[in-house]
């Protein structure tokens, strides 16, 4: 059975609809879903399930947005 890790990124709003796509051009590489945010926020913050054995090349593409993209320590919505 395959182990899912879950990560939350954050990006400002302007570069969020960028990030989605991106996201959704690496087909089956990780599933995401924006977190409820208040329209006023000046970003999204996004919660990623990644398979374990695809974890590598994940972080690969977080890494190569640069500053675009903030890793999140953990679940933003639960504060």
């Amino acid at each position: 059975m395959t182990h899912a890790h879950k990560i939350f990124i954050r990006t400002k709003k302007e570069d969020s609809a960028f990030v989605y796509h991106i996201l959704e051009a690496q087909d089956g590489l990780a599933a995401y879903s924006t977190i409820d945010f208040e329209p006023h926020d000046p970003f999204r913050d996004l919660e990623l399930l990644v398979p374990e054995e695809l974890e590598i090349q994940l972080e690969a593409l977080l890494d190569s947005f640069g500053d675009m993209v903030i890793r999140l320590p953990d679940d933003p919505s639960k504060k």
